[in-house]
């Protein structure tokens, strides 16, 4: 292996704090970056993410050791992107260049359960201060998958792979298959997963399975000078429970069309891309668990896409500029067991229309910078609603928004400037400086009657939407110090953000549950802040040995109140020694967190106990292009939970109603993968 940077590359340790992965064949550390890959450019594309898909259940599982990089789980398939304390509509996601709207209203299918990753892909994320040239309309971060340029070229190849892992008694199947010419080329790739529900020391949490299946067609035709490529893919899933929601995903069905250019001129480079993704859902309460009351919901969402985007020099730089374009429409509903239908939303949409420039220059061997500015103006929409139950209540709430404005409209700003600094030939420092801006979402703007959804927030609590909102606006800054020796290295990066307007659901003065507690109403704050740094150390102890080490800490509160923001990871970190030798690897993990006691107050968050977990992995790469993996998880078989992990509403589980969902008790996993 070559030269080591560690956990998070030099940009997420400062001005510009973001991670790209791209999966490397034969590697266990997924967090390793390899220090020679293009350092004149703000993002470093060589780094390892687990090879095999033992250990993932969706496309958040990609995440899970990276630090400022969490994911909230409600559900096996549900994993939410959380950048630094912040998450759902405030994390841009692009699955293959496509913002994906989830239909579920509480975001049981997020973007990332679409993701299907594999060899060389590459995996990014941009956490705070994100280049514009990576897209607006969010707060937090962007998160970015996406496949790599097709190589052409007369040769067949692939790689096949199988997998079991018992926490779920789980098995998995994958495929990659190709066959290029010097002028065509054509892919495919194809997953199957089938979960039962989570064991845990103490018995099985119910209505925690899942059956998915995803399958995409790739063509592609060489240009010359570039390429164009079609894709298209479809992705069904069944019995996908979702204990920390009221029901659970039992139908999800989706399908895409993309279409991509490339082209490199004597000028520079201009690409295209123009998508349509769709998805019809349904969930309901009483499949995968016992229900007094039976209630079915189907949804659907489409999105459509389309950008364009040029790369060229300016005056010794980098020049990137672009415009973009999506919409995405969301409909849902809620049907009781009488067949009676209410509306949840009903012919939503929401359309963004994007244009960016940012400008990157060295200006001597020590000095780069990178500067950007973005304007987004974003319309949404909501049509007339209905229902046929509910009582006289939900009739007054119909008849309230089908008299009011429905329509609305905001534009959006965005400002980063960035600094590179190479104080000392084993010393960098970055600083960079932000303005970031995020229109409400469809669910905070359009929930016109009381509801459980809530994008995933999943605190039992009952939620209401306000067409007032106004755009949350957030400032931010971060710092980092990055050392390297010729055996060792460290990173350390400090943020601050202050985000104006801030949403988040406050107590309604008249309405209340069905508890007798007040129905929350998605309001501006006047302004929350979040703070915290982010840890990352490698030494290589001996030819074969390693060591690596990360730690993240983030805090986030209401300024006014002085309250905690819901559902924010602890301190927490990774510590592992790494063993290389020849064909072989392995890898000693203690994955642990610090009690979680700041917490809020308003949503009667519960507090958590720290913990530290032992992993132990092996892997040994044969030269027919057999890679076999093992390993044994919560090697000490500790019960434990997740910060992030969600509150039991499943009624006949080993866990309570009301409790934490724990994590899983010791089990072994196992994959084989044959490359040709």
């Amino acid at each position: 292996m070559n030269s080591f940077l560690i956990a998070i590359p030099a940009a997420l340790a400062g001005f510009l704090p973001f991670a790209s992965l791209a999966q490397t064949e034969g590697r266990l550390d997924p967090l390793v970056f390899d220090a020679g890959a293009d350092p004149g450019r703000w993002n470093s594309t060589d780094a390892t993410v687990p090879a095999g898909n033992a250990l993932r259940a969706d496309g958040a599982d990609l995440f899970r050791s990276l630090p400022g990089v969490s994911a909230i789980r409600n559900g096996p398939q549900t994993g939410i992107a959380q950048i630094r304390g912040l998450s759902g509509d405030r994390v841009r996601v692009q699955v293959d260049g496509q913002t994906i709207t989830p239909a579920c209203p509480n975001h049981m299918d997020p973007p990332l359960h679409y993701a299907q990753v594999a060899e060389g892909d590459l995996v990014e994320a941009f956490a705070g201060i994100t280049p514009v040239s990576a897209g607006g309309d969010s707060i937090a971060g962007t998160i970015r998958l996406s496949r790599p340029d097709p190589e052409f070229g007369s040769r067949f190849g692939g790689d096949l792979g199988a997998s079991y892992r018992g926490d779920h008694d789980a098995f998995g199947f994958t495929a990659r298959l190709f066959d290029a010419t010097d002028e065509v080329r054509a892919d495919y790739r194809g997953e199957y997963l089938d979960a039962d529900d989570l064991r845990f020391p103490g018995g099985t949490v119910r209505a925690s399975g899942y059956e998915t299946q995803r399958h995409t067609i790739i063509g592609s035709w060489n240009t010359g000078s570039g390429f164009i490529e079609v894709d298209a893919g479809v992705s069904s899933t069944r019995d996908a429970g979702a204990p920390a929601l009221p029901m659970d995903m039992v139908r999800d069905d989706s399908w895409h069309l993309g279409l991509r250019q490339k082209q490199r001129f004597a000028w520079g480079t201009l690409e295209t891309r123009a998508y349509v993704h769709e998805i019809d859902h349904l969930m309901d309460n009483f499949s995968l668990r016992p229900a007094a009351m039976r209630m079915q919901a189907p949804a659907e969402s489409r999105d459509y896409g389309i950008s364009s985007s040029i790369e060229t020099g300016l005056a010794g730089g980098l020049l990137r500029g672009g415009v973009d374009l999506h919409r995405g429409e969301l409909e849902a509903q809620q049907v009781n067991a009488m067949g009676q239908v209410r509306d949840t939303f009903r012919d939503n949409r929401r359309t963004r229309y994007g244009l960016f420039g940012e400008w990157e220059k060295p200006w001597t061997d020590t000095v780069e910078t990178l500067v950007g500015l973005r304007g987004d103006f974003v319309e949404t929409g909501a049509g007339r609603v209905f229902s046929q139950f509910g009582g006289p209540v939900v009739a007054a709430d119909v008849a309230s928004f089908n008299a009011g404005k429905r329509e609305h409209s905001d534009l959006l700003v965005d400002a980063m400037a960035a600094l590179r600094w190479q104080a000392h030939e084993t010393t960098r420092i970055d600083f960079a400086l932000g303005l970031k801006n995020r229109a409400p979402s469809l669910i905070e703007r359009y929930l016109y009657s009381p509801s459980n959804a809530s994008a995933g927030l999943a605190d039992g609590r009952t939620y209401l939407g306000n067409p007032a909102l106004d755009p949350e606006s957030a400032l931010m800054a971060s710092v980092g110090i990055h050392h390297r020796q010729e055996c060792w290295e460290v990173s350390l990066t400090p943020f601050y953000q202050s985000v104006r307007d801030f949403i988040e659901g406050r107590p309604h003065p008249t309405r209340t549950d069905t508890a007798g507690r007040p129905v929350l109403q998605f309001q501006n704050l006047d302004r929350a802040e979040l703070y915290g740094a982010e840890l990352a150390f490698h030494a290589d102890l001996t030819e074969r040995f390693a060591l690596r080490a990360n730690a993240s800490w983030t805090r986030g509160r209401d300024t006014a109140s002085g309250d905690a923001l819901y559902r924010i990871a602890p301190l927490s970190g990774l510590g592992a020694i790494d063993y290389n030798y020849r064909s072989w690897e392995a890898s000693l993990e203690c994955e642990w967190a610090t009690a979680q006691s700041d917490v809020s107050r308003l949503h009667s968050e519960l507090k958590t106990p720290g913990y530290a977990v032992f992993h132990l992995r092996a892997a040994r790469e044969f030269e027919n292009g057999v890679r076999v993996e093992a390993g044994i998880e919560n090697l000490l078989d500790h019960r434990y939970v997740d910060h992030l992990g969600g509150i039991n509403r499943v009624a006949g589980s080993d866990v309570a109603v009301g409790a934490r969902i724990p994590n899983a008790g010791r089990f072994a996993y196992t994959s084989i993968g044959w490359s040709f």
